[in-house]
Protein backbone atom coordinates (compact mmCIF):
# COMPACT_ATOMS: atom_id res chain seq x y z
CA UNK A 1 0.00 0.00 0.00
CA UNK A 2 2.84 2.43 0.85
CA UNK A 3 4.49 1.63 -2.48
CA UNK A 4 1.19 2.34 -4.27
CA UNK A 5 0.84 5.73 -2.59
CA UNK A 6 4.49 6.65 -3.09
CA UNK A 7 4.95 5.57 -6.71
CA UNK A 8 1.75 4.75 -8.57
CA UNK A 9 -0.82 7.16 -7.13
CA UNK A 10 1.04 10.42 -8.01
CA UNK A 11 1.41 9.26 -11.61
CA UNK A 12 -2.32 8.48 -11.77
CA UNK A 13 -3.40 11.78 -10.18
CA UNK A 14 -1.13 13.86 -12.40
CA UNK A 15 -1.04 11.69 -15.51
CA UNK A 16 -4.72 11.12 -16.28
CA UNK A 17 -5.82 14.80 -16.05
CA UNK A 18 -2.75 15.82 -18.05
CA UNK A 19 -3.52 13.32 -20.81
CA UNK A 20 -7.16 14.43 -20.97
CA UNK A 21 -6.10 18.08 -21.18
CA UNK A 22 -3.59 17.38 -23.96
CA UNK A 23 -6.15 15.37 -25.93
CA UNK A 24 -8.66 18.19 -25.52
CA UNK A 25 -6.13 20.73 -26.83
CA UNK A 26 -5.30 18.63 -29.88
CA UNK A 27 -3.52 20.29 -32.78
CA UNK A 28 0.20 20.94 -32.80
CA UNK A 29 0.55 20.60 -29.00
CA UNK A 30 -0.93 17.10 -28.95
CA UNK A 31 1.07 16.08 -32.02
CA UNK A 32 4.41 17.28 -30.62
CA UNK A 33 3.88 15.66 -27.23
CA UNK A 34 2.67 12.40 -28.80
CA UNK A 35 5.76 12.46 -31.04
CA UNK A 36 7.97 12.78 -27.95
CA UNK A 37 6.16 9.90 -26.26
CA UNK A 38 6.60 7.85 -29.46
CA UNK A 39 10.35 8.49 -29.40
CA UNK A 40 10.56 7.44 -25.74
CA UNK A 41 8.61 4.27 -26.53
CA UNK A 42 10.93 3.59 -29.47
CA UNK A 43 14.02 3.89 -27.26
CA UNK A 44 12.45 1.57 -24.69
CA UNK A 45 11.64 -0.93 -27.43
CA UNK A 46 15.22 -0.77 -28.70
CA UNK A 47 16.44 -1.22 -25.11
CA UNK A 48 14.51 -4.50 -25.00
CA UNK A 49 16.40 -5.55 -28.10
CA UNK A 50 19.68 -4.52 -26.47
CA UNK A 51 19.10 -7.16 -23.79
CA UNK A 52 19.24 -9.71 -26.63
CA UNK A 53 22.57 -8.29 -27.90
CA UNK A 54 20.75 -6.67 -30.81
CA UNK A 55 21.83 -3.16 -31.79
CA UNK A 56 19.20 -1.41 -33.93
CA UNK A 57 20.09 1.90 -35.54
CA UNK A 58 18.54 4.39 -33.10
CA UNK A 59 19.29 7.42 -35.27
CA UNK A 60 17.56 6.01 -38.34
CA UNK A 61 14.67 4.74 -36.22
CA UNK A 62 14.20 8.08 -34.46
CA UNK A 63 14.34 10.09 -37.69
CA UNK A 64 11.84 7.74 -39.31
CA UNK A 65 9.38 8.01 -36.39
CA UNK A 66 9.59 11.82 -36.48
CA UNK A 67 8.84 11.79 -40.22
CA UNK A 68 5.90 9.41 -39.70
CA UNK A 69 4.48 11.68 -37.00
CA UNK A 70 4.77 14.63 -39.37
CA UNK A 71 3.01 12.67 -42.11
CA UNK A 72 0.17 11.82 -39.72
CA UNK A 73 -0.16 15.45 -38.66
CA UNK A 74 -0.36 16.71 -42.25
CA UNK A 75 -2.82 14.08 -43.51
CA UNK A 76 -4.14 14.02 -46.18
CA UNK A 77 -1.72 16.55 -47.67
CA UNK A 78 0.85 14.15 -49.08
CA UNK A 79 0.75 11.76 -52.00
CA UNK A 80 1.63 8.13 -52.65
CA UNK A 81 4.96 9.39 -54.01
CA UNK A 82 6.00 10.62 -50.56
CA UNK A 83 4.80 7.46 -48.84
CA UNK A 84 6.81 5.28 -51.22
CA UNK A 85 9.81 7.62 -51.01
CA UNK A 86 9.80 7.36 -47.24
CA UNK A 87 9.37 3.58 -47.21
CA UNK A 88 12.07 2.91 -49.80
CA UNK A 89 14.50 5.39 -48.22
CA UNK A 90 14.00 3.92 -44.75
CA UNK A 91 14.84 0.40 -45.86
CA UNK A 92 17.73 1.46 -48.08
CA UNK A 93 19.30 3.72 -45.42
CA UNK A 94 18.93 1.04 -42.72
CA UNK A 95 20.81 -1.43 -44.89
CA UNK A 96 23.35 1.17 -46.05
CA UNK A 97 24.39 2.36 -42.58
CA UNK A 98 24.43 -1.18 -41.21
CA UNK A 99 27.25 -2.01 -43.62
CA UNK A 100 29.49 0.45 -41.74
CA UNK A 101 28.76 -0.83 -38.22
CA UNK A 102 30.83 -4.03 -38.27
CA UNK A 103 28.10 -5.87 -36.40
CA UNK A 104 27.79 -9.61 -35.95
CA UNK A 105 23.98 -9.50 -36.36
CA UNK A 106 23.26 -7.25 -39.37
CA UNK A 107 20.10 -9.11 -40.42
CA UNK A 108 18.55 -8.90 -36.95
CA UNK A 109 19.73 -5.31 -36.42
CA UNK A 110 18.11 -4.03 -39.62
CA UNK A 111 14.95 -6.05 -38.96
CA UNK A 112 14.65 -4.69 -35.42
CA UNK A 113 15.27 -1.12 -36.59
CA UNK A 114 12.43 -1.42 -39.08
CA UNK A 115 10.15 -3.25 -36.64
CA UNK A 116 10.56 -0.41 -34.13
CA UNK A 117 9.54 2.14 -36.78
CA UNK A 118 6.47 0.12 -37.75
CA UNK A 119 5.51 -0.99 -34.24
CA UNK A 120 5.83 2.46 -32.66
CA UNK A 121 5.88 4.90 -35.55
CA UNK A 122 3.31 3.48 -37.95
CA UNK A 123 1.00 1.86 -35.39
CA UNK A 124 1.15 3.86 -32.14
CA UNK A 125 1.78 7.30 -33.69
CA UNK A 126 -1.34 6.92 -35.82
CA UNK A 127 -3.10 8.44 -32.81
CA UNK A 128 -1.95 11.79 -34.20
CA UNK A 129 -3.96 11.18 -37.36
CA UNK A 130 -6.92 10.02 -35.27
CA UNK A 131 -6.85 13.23 -33.23
CA UNK A 132 -6.54 15.26 -36.43
CA UNK A 133 -9.58 13.44 -37.77
CA UNK A 134 -11.48 14.49 -34.64
CA UNK A 135 -10.44 18.10 -35.18
CA UNK A 136 -11.59 18.10 -38.80
CA UNK A 137 -14.94 16.39 -38.15
CA UNK A 138 -15.85 17.55 -34.65
CA UNK A 139 -15.77 14.04 -33.17
CA UNK A 140 -14.21 12.61 -30.00
CA UNK A 141 -12.94 9.19 -31.05
CA UNK A 142 -9.49 9.74 -29.50
CA UNK A 143 -10.99 10.64 -26.12
CA UNK A 144 -13.41 7.71 -26.39
CA UNK A 145 -10.55 5.33 -27.13
CA UNK A 146 -8.50 6.45 -24.14
CA UNK A 147 -11.41 6.29 -21.68
CA UNK A 148 -12.52 2.89 -23.01
CA UNK A 149 -8.99 1.47 -22.84
CA UNK A 150 -8.62 2.63 -19.24
CA UNK A 151 -11.98 1.11 -18.26
CA UNK A 152 -11.21 -2.07 -20.18
CA UNK A 153 -7.90 -2.46 -18.33
CA UNK A 154 -9.57 -1.74 -14.97
CA UNK A 155 -12.32 -4.31 -15.56
CA UNK A 156 -9.82 -6.91 -16.75
CA UNK A 157 -7.51 -6.37 -13.78
CA UNK A 158 -10.24 -6.23 -11.10
CA UNK A 159 -12.36 -9.17 -12.21
CA UNK A 160 -9.36 -11.22 -13.24
CA UNK A 161 -7.68 -10.74 -9.88
CA UNK A 162 -10.83 -11.40 -7.83
CA UNK A 163 -12.47 -14.21 -9.78
CA UNK A 164 -10.16 -15.32 -12.58
CA UNK A 165 -8.79 -18.85 -12.41
CA UNK A 166 -7.95 -20.14 -15.88
CA UNK A 167 -5.03 -18.35 -17.48
CA UNK A 168 -5.33 -16.78 -20.92
CA UNK A 169 -1.76 -17.21 -22.22
CA UNK A 170 0.28 -18.01 -19.13
CA UNK A 171 3.65 -18.33 -20.86
CA UNK A 172 3.42 -14.69 -22.03
CA UNK A 173 1.33 -12.98 -19.36
CA UNK A 174 0.95 -15.10 -16.20
CA UNK A 175 -1.50 -12.71 -14.51
CA UNK A 176 -4.03 -12.48 -17.35
CA UNK A 177 -7.05 -14.76 -17.09
CA UNK A 178 -9.83 -15.69 -19.50
CA UNK A 179 -12.40 -14.17 -17.15
CA UNK A 180 -10.38 -10.97 -16.92
CA UNK A 181 -10.16 -10.82 -20.72
CA UNK A 182 -13.95 -11.21 -21.03
CA UNK A 183 -14.53 -8.63 -18.29
CA UNK A 184 -12.26 -6.20 -20.14
CA UNK A 185 -14.42 -6.53 -23.25
CA UNK A 186 -17.55 -5.95 -21.15
CA UNK A 187 -15.96 -2.81 -19.70
CA UNK A 188 -15.04 -1.60 -23.20
CA UNK A 189 -18.59 -2.17 -24.44
CA UNK A 190 -20.19 -0.41 -21.48
CA UNK A 191 -17.90 2.61 -21.76
CA UNK A 192 -18.45 3.00 -25.51
CA UNK A 193 -22.20 2.46 -25.15
CA UNK A 194 -22.50 5.09 -22.39
CA UNK A 195 -20.28 7.62 -24.16
CA UNK A 196 -22.31 7.14 -27.32
CA UNK A 197 -25.62 7.37 -25.44
CA UNK A 198 -24.67 10.72 -23.89
CA UNK A 199 -23.26 11.94 -27.23
CA UNK A 200 -19.72 12.35 -25.88
CA UNK A 201 -18.34 10.85 -29.09
CA UNK A 202 -20.27 13.44 -31.14
CA UNK A 203 -21.09 10.71 -33.64
CA UNK A 204 -24.24 8.62 -33.47
CA UNK A 205 -23.00 5.02 -33.56
CA UNK A 206 -25.47 2.22 -34.33
CA UNK A 207 -25.21 -0.94 -32.23
CA UNK A 208 -23.14 -2.81 -34.84
CA UNK A 209 -20.53 -0.05 -34.89
CA UNK A 210 -20.40 -0.06 -31.07
CA UNK A 211 -19.64 -3.79 -31.26
CA UNK A 212 -16.86 -3.19 -33.80
CA UNK A 213 -15.30 -0.57 -31.54
CA UNK A 214 -15.64 -2.98 -28.62
CA UNK A 215 -13.62 -5.59 -30.51
CA UNK A 216 -10.99 -3.02 -31.50
CA UNK A 217 -10.55 -1.75 -27.94
CA UNK A 218 -11.49 -4.82 -25.89
CA UNK A 219 -9.72 -7.51 -27.88
CA UNK A 220 -6.85 -5.72 -29.60
CA UNK A 221 -6.25 -3.35 -26.71
CA UNK A 222 -5.63 -6.27 -24.39
CA UNK A 223 -3.65 -8.08 -27.08
CA UNK A 224 -1.37 -5.09 -27.38
CA UNK A 225 -0.54 -5.60 -23.72
CA UNK A 226 0.10 -9.31 -24.32
CA UNK A 227 2.32 -8.52 -27.31
CA UNK A 228 4.50 -6.19 -25.25
CA UNK A 229 4.66 -8.80 -22.49
CA UNK A 230 5.95 -11.22 -25.12
CA UNK A 231 8.77 -8.83 -26.05
CA UNK A 232 9.64 -8.14 -22.41
CA UNK A 233 9.63 -11.83 -21.53
CA UNK A 234 11.96 -12.52 -24.44
CA UNK A 235 14.28 -9.81 -23.12
CA UNK A 236 13.82 -11.13 -19.56
CA UNK A 237 12.70 -7.75 -18.25
CA UNK A 238 9.73 -6.94 -16.03
CA UNK A 239 9.24 -3.39 -17.33
CA UNK A 240 10.29 -1.56 -20.48
CA UNK A 241 11.62 1.29 -18.35
CA UNK A 242 11.37 3.07 -15.00
CA UNK A 243 10.59 6.66 -15.97
CA UNK A 244 7.01 6.40 -14.65
CA UNK A 245 8.07 5.07 -11.25
CA UNK A 246 5.84 2.16 -10.19
CA UNK A 247 4.14 2.16 -13.61
CA UNK A 248 7.30 1.16 -15.49
CA UNK A 249 8.09 2.85 -18.78
CA UNK A 250 6.02 4.71 -21.36
CA UNK A 251 5.84 1.59 -23.50
CA UNK A 252 4.27 -0.27 -20.55
CA UNK A 253 1.55 2.39 -20.28
CA UNK A 254 0.95 2.76 -24.02
CA UNK A 255 0.98 -0.89 -25.08
CA UNK A 256 -2.84 -1.12 -25.15
CA UNK A 257 -2.95 1.77 -27.62
CA UNK A 258 -0.41 0.40 -30.11
CA UNK A 259 -2.91 -1.86 -31.88
CA UNK A 260 -6.11 0.06 -31.11
CA UNK A 261 -4.97 3.43 -32.52
CA UNK A 262 -4.41 2.32 -36.14
CA UNK A 263 -7.48 0.06 -36.14
CA UNK A 264 -9.70 2.82 -34.78
CA UNK A 265 -8.24 5.24 -37.33
CA UNK A 266 -9.16 2.81 -40.12
CA UNK A 267 -12.63 2.46 -38.60
CA UNK A 268 -13.20 6.23 -38.51
CA UNK A 269 -12.03 6.53 -42.10
CA UNK A 270 -14.47 3.78 -43.02
CA UNK A 271 -17.29 5.70 -41.32
CA UNK A 272 -16.31 8.88 -43.12
CA UNK A 273 -16.30 7.18 -46.54
CA UNK A 274 -19.68 5.46 -46.12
Amino acid sequence: MKNLIKNRLPVILIGIPSVLLIVDLGGIIFSILLSIVSLVCLFEFYNLAKEKDITPDRAIGSLAVIIVCYFYFTLPNFSLFWILSFSFSLIILSIFFETFRDSSNPLINVSTTLLGVFYIGILFSSMIALRQYDSYHGTQFTLTMLISVWICDSFAYTFGKLFGKKKLIERLSPKKTILGFIAGNVGAFLSIFILNYYNIIDYDLPFMHIMIMTIIIGVFGQWGDIAESMFKRDAQLKDSGSILLGHGGFLDRCDSLILTSPLLLLFTLFLHNQ
